[in-house]
């Protein structure tokens, strides 16, 4: 378990309240109200410090770490016509990514009981990938060098090894 898992980090970061303000809620309906959404984020960051770039990304890859789950990574993608496959690693990032999207609320809904993710498999929700750049790309505009960010949280698929144990 990651040591820095409760909601606030004695002030060194991003408060997660802070953190929802940033991401506010989409519908995330299509691939429009994902770009609609990725836009008002990046405006939001681009008036950011690097160090609230730096917690906001930290903040991120908890949240994404958090819903990291195999039930959630198992809800398969559907296409027109009834086909469907799995998810891959990928895929399952860029729609936990979606789901931050949506926002607080429909995020806790998800991480409590994982009811509505399936809208967040869809193939338009892959957008959603851009979540994962926005503030770093802030940062190097405003600091001219690349975000370096330690974390105790990976993204990667099948890192938070409580939610994929059997």
């Amino acid at each position: 378990m990651p040591k820095n898992s409760n909601n606030s980090d004695s002030g060194k970061g991003l408060e997660v309240t802070d953190f929802w303000k940033v991401i506010g809620s989409s519908p995330v309906r299509d691939a429009s109200e994902i770009d609609s959404a990725l836009e008002r984020i990046s405006r939001q960051l681009s008036a950011m410090t690097p160090t609230a770039l730096t917690r906001f990304v930290e903040r991120l890859r908890e949240s994404l770490y958090r819903i990291d789950r195999r039930d959630l990574a198992e809800v398969p993608v559907m296409l027109a016509g009834g086909l469907k496959f799995p998810q891959t690693s990928d895929h399952f990032l860029y729609a936990r990514c979606a789901c931050i999207l949506a926002g607080k609320e429909v995020y806790g809904d998800v991480l409590s009981s994982g009811v509505g993710f399936d809208r967040f498999v869809a193939p338009f929700a892959q957008e959603a990938e851009g979540l994962l750049y926005l503030a770093s790309e802030q940062y190097e505009r405003a600091t001219g060098s690349k975000m370096d960010v330690e974390s105790d949280f990976s993204i990667e698929s099948m890192s938070n090894l409580q939610g994929w144990a059997d």
